[in-house]
């Protein structure tokens, strides 16, 4: 990875490009990795009236993991859902190409169904320093004592809106509408060049 200035990690890069990978900031050891990726499939699910629970328990049954109609993430070893308010849900599915089709035929004229998969962009942050960088732009409490793996939200961050979930103990994942890619990406890396970190995008220099 190539060493970027800890004084200005960003100069000379134009405001539309994604950073390109590298190390950024402090010296030593990152405190925080972050792994720009396209999202997985996804689709957004939104429970008719009345239908909210029933589409939980349905999504569960069918990805085989533990659903309820609240903010949280349900993480399995190929899909998560992602509840995101009253009767909305994300998602998310490494093996369903065709997530939108299987969701229709599963929920019929309990929810309607969306196709999300290409206006998104996936990061990965790992690292004992990621809850620090986040709080720099974040409008809730993300402290790792409140904020327990599977606690999920929907908000905004460094006025970039946001879904974003505690995956692990050191493991976070958010998506971010890919238009502005370069913008979350340059907050990453000005928030967290203090603890030095290490950006993987396979994207460098992208508009």
């Amino acid at each position: 990875m190539a060493e970027l200035s800890s004084h200005d990690p960003l100069a000379g890069l134009p405001f539309d490009r994604v950073p390109p990978s590298g190390r950024y900031g402090a010296a030593g050891e990152p405190g925080v990795t972050v792994t720009a990726t396209d999202a997985p499939f996804i689709a957004l699910v939104v429970a008719r009236n009345g239908f909210a629970a029933s589409v939980a328990t349905r999504l569960g049954r069918a990805f085989g993991v533990e659903t309820a109609d609240r903010p949280g993430a349900a993480i399995g070893a190929a899909s998560t859902v992602i509840g995101t308010g009253p009767g909305r849900f994300l998602v998310l599915s490494t093996i369903e190409p065709d997530l939108e089709g299987t969701l229709r035929a599963l929920l019929g004229f309990e929810a309607a169904v969306t196709e999300q998969s290409d206006a998104t962009i996936a990061f990965d942050l790992t690292g004992e320093k990621v809850p620090d960088l986040l709080a720099k732009g974040a409008l809730i409490d993300l402290d790792p004592r409140v904020f327990r793996p599977g606690e999920a939200a929907t908000t905004v961050i460094a006025h970039i809106g946001v879904t974003l979930w505690r995956v692990n103990e050191t493991g976070w994942r958010l998506l971010v509408a890919r238009s502005l890619e370069a913008s979350f990406t340059r907050f990453l890396v000005a928030s967290g060049a203090e603890f030095g970190l290490a950006l993987e995008n396979g994207a460098a220099g992208r508009g």
